[in-house]
């Protein structure tokens, strides 16, 4: 049997209602068991602005479901195979943003509350329904359902907007991130023109306080700060006059107290760079002593930063370790025995238990790797 609702065409056949033509924008589905049910709600939707697909059973209306898409889904409460709030509950699974409405017979509050909890209820529709009220319920059940799918489609949007911009700001980060080591090794290679015997302790100091920072569990931001800190430690000596900074022999007390300056000298360098933040401090304290006896302040303990904390005995071990002109390198034993003895005076012990945890694999592949060129 062929309707004509004067909106669109519907086939009743086996007493499944299906539409011919092409899928309209606005569509309605409604399962029920009683065909006269059927036909006096399609007879009541006539020209109403939407388009309604009816089912006699549960199953044709879920094989209807994964064909065609709806707008609204009615579903009555008492039904053979499943009952209603079972069907919306399918439903709801398959097709969230669908607008679910329960009709029943039955018009008892205890069940409206169990489907509101169970299947997002837009509305429950009791039996026998008046036209105009079911007009006016279908009508806002699909203004309903275009808001949920403009919802939908603009926080995709939103989502692909968002993702944009990640990427857009990750970009810049790297393109920051970049100019920011360019510039740091800029200012380490200004320092390498003039003290041309410590060219490379600045890039093997770096290195060590990175690794020595992850050993004791410090953040990503604080190994970037330390590692940054380490590299500019001795940046200050772009200040000292070159007559203390290239003396071959001893200095003098007075000429002590110059290269003393430094630590100070590098952090006002640094004072107005602002991202290099914490960094700053790693260069004016890294001569603190654990015991207060260092320089410039005369810090102790915890109130030194624990990046300059870190740095002293890197610094220290890589002091050892090194050649110069008055003395040859220390084994890695030796200096870290040096190291032990110093813990609790120059040294915070805990950092030192951490940098004897250090592989020494790792130690021997970064001096490897910045090697100071021999003399000529």
């Amino acid at each position: 049997m062929v309707r004509d609702s004067g909106l669109s065409r519907y086939a009743i056949d086996s007493g499944f209602v299906s539409l011919i033509g092409p899928p309209p924008p606005r569509r309605v589905l409604f399962v029920d068991d009683e065909e006269t049910v059927l036909r006096a709600f399609m007879r009541d939707t006539e020209s109403s602005g939407f388009e309604v697909v009816v089912a006699r059973t549960s199953q044709e209306a879920l094989s209807a479901l994964a064909d065609i898409s709806f707008s609204a889904v009615l579903a009555d409460f008492q039904m053979p195979e499943m009952n209603g709030i079972e069907f919306l509950e399918k439903v709801r699974l398959h097709s969230p943003d669908t607008v679910r409405i329960l009709v029943s017979g039955k018009a008892e509050l205890e069940v409206a509350v169990e489907v509101i909890n169970r299947v997002g209820l837009f509305q429950f529709i009791s039996k026998p329904w008046d036209r105009y009220t079911l007009r006016d319920t279908l009508g806002r059940a699909l203004e309903h359902h275009t808001i949920a799918l403009e919802n939908r489609r603009l926080s995709d949007l939103l989502g692909a907007k968002c993702e944009e911009l990640a990427l857009a700001s990750a970009s810049l980060e790297n393109q920051v991130e970049e100019r920011t080591t360019s510039l740091l090794l800029g200012l380490i290679n200004a320092l390498d023109l003039r003290d041309t015997e410590t060219q490379w302790h600045s890039r093997r100091v770096a290195i060590y306080a990175r690794r020595l920072a992850e050993e004791i569990a410090l953040s990503d931001e604080e190994l970037l700060v330390i590692e940054r800190g380490a590299l500019l430690h001795d940046i200050g000596k772009i200040g000292v006059a070159d007559a203390i900074l290239l003396k071959p022999g001893k200095l003098t007390s007075e000429e002590w107290e110059e290269m003393r300056r430094h630590s100070e000298l590098g952090y006002r360098i640094l004072q107005e760079i602002e991202f290099l933040g914490d960094a700053r401090d790693l260069v004016l304290q890294h001569h603190e002593r654990w015991d207060g006896k260092g320089y410039p302040t005369g810090r102790a303990g915890k109130s030194i930063y624990i990046g300059a904390r870190i740095f002293a005995i890197i610094d220290t071990y890589d002091a050892m370790t090194s050649d110069r002109p008055y003395r040859k390198a220390m084994a890695h034993a030796v200096a870290c025995e040096e190291i032990s003895k110093c813990s609790g005076s120059q040294f915070d012990p805990d950092v030192v238990e951490a940098w004897k945890r250090i592989e020494v694999e790792i130690i021997s592949q970064v001096q490897s790797e910045f090697k100071e060129p021999e003399a000529k």
